[in-house]
């Protein structure tokens, strides 16, 4: 008769073995869900907090002959940016421009501050930069910009003027 419960204390010791190497199983589990759950949240929370808004007027003449496109971008959001316009990812006419052929200036601000709400970025693109897939600012074509900061879109179109 003592061999019963002696079998059954080694079955509890197993079960207590294995549960215990689950518990530390699923707690790393959930330690890494829950990192990750908190950097989508900061991630969400910076998207939710910039916007951006193109200011420029299509019919101004954003354009000029030596193949530059210069548009004016308001901070609308809450969050601060760059001020030389870094954080802006561009698609010019359907090709991505580098960001070489970017060049950004802060006119609202002083030199040195962030780009903050309220502030106006002075954006040029350089579209010589493009590649030879782009045509150009040819007289007489429509033209579209989209612009993307930490998950906000921003389109804006233009035509160029006939000869």
């Amino acid at each position: 008769m003592a061999s019963v419960p002696v079998s059954h204390l080694i079955l509890f010791i197993a079960s207590l073995v294995i549960a215990a190497g689950v518990v530390g199983t699923i707690t790393t589990g959930v330690d890494r869900v829950s990192a990750a759950v908190e950097d989508a949240g900061l991630d969400a929370t910076e998207q939710l907090r910039t916007d951006v808004t193109i200011i420029s007027d299509a019919s101004a003449g954003v354009y000029n002959e030596n193949g530059n496109v210069t548009l004016l971008i308001k901070n609308t959001g809450t969050q601060r940016l760059n001020p030389d316009g870094s954080g802006i990812d561009v698609v010019f006419d359907g090709s991505y421009v580098r960001p070489s052929a970017i060049e950004g200036e802060l006119v609202s601000a002083g030199p040195g501050a962030a780009w903050s709400r309220g502030d106006v970025l002075r954006l040029t693109i350089d579209t010589n930069q493009l590649g030879e897939t782009n045509s150009g600012l040819d007289p007489g074509t429509d033209h579209r910009v989209y612009l993307t900061v930490n998950g906000d879109e921003e389109l804006f179109q233009f035509r160029t003027e006939a000869n």
